[in-house]
Formats: structure tokens, C-alpha cells, sequence
């Protein structure tokens, strides 16, 4: 068997992609840029055994330095998105895998991992829960782009539809990949964030957005949405890889709000991805894969749902204890069930997605 940790760099990591159904999210220029937002180093974990393959995207942490650890302890996780665990041709070596992850990790000194699992590219139960912890989030929307797009329509919820045909009524259209329009869109991008008072991951840096296109390439997609005068009303981008098309941040310009200017982009979206022979559209969830209005909004355009679930290992026992004891001083007196690692609760909100 082969197994160890690579670099972003590594040939096999994107020789693996070729032939295995992945999403942008398990790009290594992905894990560099997404490296980059969470002080980390981009790696994976790639283990081959007779046929098969395993390939897990990283990135690769220093503990906090307030808990005083030995500087060659780290964690790790997946780069912000849906990751996950990727196995060709298929999951039979999946325990396999994962036993050996775990062991070339603690040799590694990392303590432990966080992985956030892809809605479309389930995993068996039984061999996770063998070695960690599997948490289910929430669901996530998707559309079926093979269906015809008077079915998929149809399956649009009223008000949606209602709303989109009132902008097109009074004018509104859509624009791809008008790039003079970038600017604009990441000034709405945090804009919008600030409204809703966001912070932490979802407040992305510009370096962020102008890193995902100059790494990504022809893959991202801006996507907008104009007034009857030309001006910019909402906008996203959307990222398309291997057949599968990611619906990737959206904002609203204030003064548009209530003409819900966001549904003619969603709709735009779906459109041209399926003209672009894509199998699948994914819209994601809500914040951190909660119910809420986030997710009404995307549950409007279709019924199909996926799970999003993260999976949870603790590598080292003796560590882990060592830590959360350090982290006690700085921890609140309750560390939420949705916080993992606990060491890392310093006071701070956590989100799996």
C-alpha cells in the first residue's frame, strides 16, 4: 500500500481527479487558495491499495498559540465547501482508508480532523462511525439538469416564478461573465455582508474572490442580474466542474431588495448550466445547513434534497484531552454541540459548512 500526505503540488492528486467525478472543492488550487484564508498549508491525504485509490483534501493547521502546544502538534480539516472523501472505483477499501489515515496522521502529530462530506457523493455509515464521529447538518437543494427545463420550471415554487416573471416584465435581465462587473459585485458581496452583520468564513476577502478566478479559471462564472438602466441589481458566481454546476456566493443591492433580484440569478444559473450539459446543479444549503430563510430561498427552485454532513475524528486521545484542559481559561463554561474540535471553542462562532 501506498499512503501518505502530498502536496498541492503533487501530480497524482490531479491525475486521480481525471479519472474520478469530483467538484471544484477537491481542486488543489482550491486547497491553496482556501490554504490561504485559514493560515493553513494545503495537502492531502492519498493512499492507493491493489485498484483502488483514496483521496482526501487538507488543510493543515498549527494549533492556537494560546494553548501553548509543542509546535510540531497540529489539526486538520477540509478546505471550506464540500470536500469530502473521495474513493475510486468505488467504497469496499473505504475502512481500509480510513484506518490507515488515521494512523499516519498521529504520526504526523496531528490531533485532530474535520472533514465536511460532499450532499452528492454519499459515503457508507458503518465505516465512519468506526472511526469518528458523523454529524448530519442539513440538507442542501440541487437540481437534476437532465430533467427538461419545462419540468424543472414546474417545479419552481409559485411565488419564485412569480417574482422572476414580474422582473423580466419590468425589465430586468441577466448577464454572464461580464467581468468589468466584478468590482461591482464583490463591493455588494460585502455590502451585503455587513448588513447581516456576518463575520468569521462567510466574510470573504476580495483577495479571495480575485484568487478563486485567477485559480480557477474559465470554471467561475459571474452571473448577474441588471435593471431595465443597466444597474447591477444582484449577482453570484457559480463554478462548474466535472459535469457538476456549484451555486458560490450571492448578493443583493439594498435599494433591490424587495424585487428579489436574486431569483432571476438563481434561474439564469440553472439555465445556462444545463445548455452547458451539466448533470447537476447544486444551491447549497443554509447558513452552517440550517433551516432557515437562506434555505427557503434555494428550496424554491426544486424539491431534490441531499444531506450535508461532517465527519468528526479524534486522532490522538491523549492530545485532545491535553488541549481542552489547556483551552479551559479561554472556553465558555458550554462548548456547543456543533463545535469541533472543543479546544478550538475560544470564545468563537463555529459553522460546518
Amino acid at each position: 500500500m501506498i499512503a501518505q500526505f502530498i502536496d498541492h503540488q503533487d501530480v497524482r492528486w490531479r491525475e486521480f481527479l481525471k479519472r474520478t467525478k469530483h467538484d471544484f472543492y477537491d481542486l488543489p488550487e482550491y486547497a491553496e487558495l482556501a490554504a490561504a484564508e485559514e493560515d493553513a498549508i494545503p495537502m492531502a491525504f492519498y493512499a492507493e491499495h491493489q485498484s483502488a485509490v483514496c483521496l482526501i483534501p487538507l488543510l493543515i493547521r498549527p494549533i492556537p498559540p494560546v494553548l501553548n502546544a509543542p509546535r510540531d502538534w497540529c489539526d486538520c480539516l477540509s478546505p471550506y465547501g464540500y470536500s469530502g472523501v473521495l474513493l475510486s472505483p468505488s467504497h469496499e477499501q473505504l475502512p481500509l482508508f480510513l484506518e490507515v489515515f488515521c494512523d499516519i496522521a498521529r504520526e504526523r502529530g496531528i490531533v485532530t480532523a474535520f472533514i465536511r462530506l460532499h450532499p452528492l457523493f454519499p459515503l457508507p455509515h458503518g465505516p465512519l462511525e468506526k472511526f469518528g464521529q458523523l454529524i448530519s447538518h442539513g440538507p442542501t437543494v440541487h437540481i437534476n439538469l437532465s430533467d427538461s427545463k419545462e419540468h424543472i420550471w414546474q417545479q419552481v415554487s409559485t411565488n419564485h416564478q412569480r417574482d422572476i416573471k414580474r422582473l423580466m416584465r419590468l425589465g430586468y435581465y441577466c448577464t454572464r461573465d461580464d467581468w468589468n462587473r466584478f468590482p461591482e459585485f464583490m463591493d455588494l458581496y460585502h455590502s451585503n455582508m455587513q448588513r447581516v452583520g456576518a463575520k468569521g468564513r462567510y466574510f470573504f476577502s476580495r483577495a479571495y474572490f480575485e484568487d478563486l478566478r485567477t485559480q480557477l479559471g474559465n470554471r467561475v462564472h459571474l452571473v448577474c442580474a441588471l435593471t431595465s438602466t443597466n444597474d447591477l441589481a444582484a449577482a453570484g458566481l457559480m463554478i462548474v466542474t466535472d459535469g457538476i454546476a456549484q451555486h458560490h456566493l450571492l448578493a443583493t443591492a439594498e435599494p433591490y431588495l424587495r424585487r428579489s433580484p436574486s431569483k432571476l440569478v438563481v434561474d439564469g444559473m440553472w439555465r445556462w448550466a444545463q445548455e452547458q450539459s451539466c448533470d447537476v446543479f447544486h444551491i447549497g444549503g443554509g447558513v452552517g445547513a440550517r433551516e432557515d430563510s437562506l434555505f427557503h430561498f434555494k428550496a424554491g427552485f426544486s424539491p431534490l434534497r441531499s444531506q450535508f454532513r461532517s465527519y468528526r475524528v479524534v486522532i490522538d486521545d491523549v492530545k485532545n484531552r491535553t488541549l481542552g484542559l489547556a483551552a479551559r481559561p479561554w472556553a465558555c463554561d458550554r462548548e456547543p454541540h456543533e463545535f469541533f474540535p472543543g479546544y478550538r471553542y475560544l470564545g468563537k462562532e463555529n459553522d460546518p459548512a
